[in-house]
């Protein structure tokens, strides 16, 4: 990577050129609303993931931590995600489930955000 180029959280961003900053707030803003209707997470995401990954997906986007035994009902409930029947091997604990997106569905909207909508909107 160029010397000149480096990452930073989004809420640590230096002031940029020209209109850049507000280029940045507006696409952080269309993310965190179509998170809660599309499956734009999934672009962040490999082709089998965790519920671990998938909830740390959603917090970085929303900017807040997510209760994960709320999200993991939720996540349930919307019929979103299909368990592969595979696990990760050669973790510490009990080796987290795999899971992979339910592509039958047109969109997640029944999904993990909607109880979030109504609190982020008050």
């Amino acid at each position: 990577m160029h010397e000149n180029i480096r990452w930073f959280p989004v809420d640590e961003l230096p002031e940029l050129a020209f209109d850049h900053n507000e280029i940045v707030e507006y696409a952080l803003y269309r993310l965190q609303n179509k998170v809660e209707y599309s499956r734009i997470a999934h672009s962040f995401l490999g082709d089998e993931f965790t519920l671990a990954q998938l909830r740390e997906v959603y917090e970085a986007i929303l900017g807040r931590p997510l209760d994960p035994a709320n999200f993991r009902r939720q996540i349930a409930a919307s019929k979103s995600i299909i368990d592969t029947g595979r696990r990760i091997e050669g973790t510490r604990h009990r080796p987290p489930r795999l899971y992979r997106y339910n592509t039958t569905q047109a969109y997640a909207d029944a999904g993990p955000l909607g109880m979030y909508r109504e609190r982020r909107e008050s």
